[in-house]
């Protein structure tokens, strides 16, 4: 087995040609020096200087294992390095449960941020709605969620980073569609596309909770868990639905929306965590990303409209 402090010995005084100057730059005195040398080739079984008078050179074996002596070193170095970043989770891999609401800018735009200040992180993302990204936590499949924050047994921390009002989704030509603003109590009755109560849990309960504050009845012609689909529906003349803002951004055709006259309701979008969670790259990654949106809010406040 070699040692690396006789390697490094060998290393320097190949390199210096000079076993002065070489124990000089290794902070030792020529003796020591010299005596490293000699165990490294009683250990290889070969001689790697000839000595004539007052200089040293090479032997071919000499030469043959300064090569490979360097790499041996680099390696030790970047071993050393990479577990120190590892350490200090400069380095590893974040698993990232997104909703296909955070991966049309929220996602992307981290994702710059976090190339630029931790390169060495490996992002793995999974596109999940929220309810299916609290069972990747149960499961262990995911490190952190960008969801709708709903009620888990999970030991979950969320921390807010996006707020958007929520809007009526109208087929283009609707009798709603000459209101700019509409109120609520204007959906009474209305044939209406709601989210599914288990797999879009979080809106229908918001969505349930502003209607009976307002004493609306709705008619309810299908449960749909994603936007997407919702639309299509909308789109096809079959009833009226309540989305985040953000829906707007699919651009579908025949569609139009209103905002909703006199109500607070945000839509909100959170970053989760197991609060048990002690991986140091995850830490790393869940700090850049706070930072990342405390920047962001400092320029877009988080407030409704």
């Amino acid at each position: 087995m070699l040692d690396l402090a006789q390697v490094r010995c060998f290393v320097t005084a190949a390199t210096e040609l000079n076993f002065r100057r070489a124990a000089a730059l290794l902070n030792m005195t020529q003796p020591p020096l010299s005596r490293q040398i000699h165990l490294l080739e009683d250990n290889l079984g070969v001689k790697l200087f000839e000595r004539v008078g007052r200089t040293v050179k090479l032997t071919t074996e000499g030469r043959v294992f300064l090569a490979d002596a360097t790499r041996l070193l680099n390696l030790s170095e970047q071993a050393e390095s990479t577990v120190r970043r590892a350490s200090k989770g400069k380095t590893g891999r974040v698993r990232i449960g997104f909703t296909g609401a955070a991966g049309y800018e929220l996602i992307p735009g981290l994702l710059v941020a976090a190339k630029n200040v931790l390169p060495d992180i490996d992002v793995v993302l999974l596109e999940l709605i929220s309810v299916a990204q609290i069972e990747a936590f149960s499961a262990n499949t995911i490190d952190l969620g960008f969801l709708r924050p709903i009620t888990s047994r999970q030991k979950l921390e969320f921390l807010l980073v996006e707020e958007e009002p929520l809007i009526v989704a109208l087929p283009k030509g609707h009798a709603l569609c000459r209101h700019k603003r509409i109120e609520l109590k204007q959906l009474h009755n209305q044939p209406f596309i709601m989210h599914s109560p288990l797999h879009g849990k979080y809106f229908h309960d918001r969505i349930m909770s502003m209607l009976a504050a307002e004493d609306v009845q709705l008619n309810i012609t299908q449960y749909i868990d994603q936007t997407p689909t919702i639309l299509s529906l909308v789109r096809a003349g079959l009833g009226v639905g309540i989305l985040p803002a953000s829906a707007q951004r699919f651009h579908y055709d025949n569609v139009e929306f209103r905002s909703i006259a006199n109500n607070s309701t945000q839509a909100e979008m959170s970053m989760a965590w197991r609060s048990d969670q002690d991986n140091p790259a995850v830490t790393a990654f869940k700090l850049m990303a706070t930072e990342y949106f405390a920047e962001k809010r400092a320029f877009h406040p988080l407030t409704p409209e």
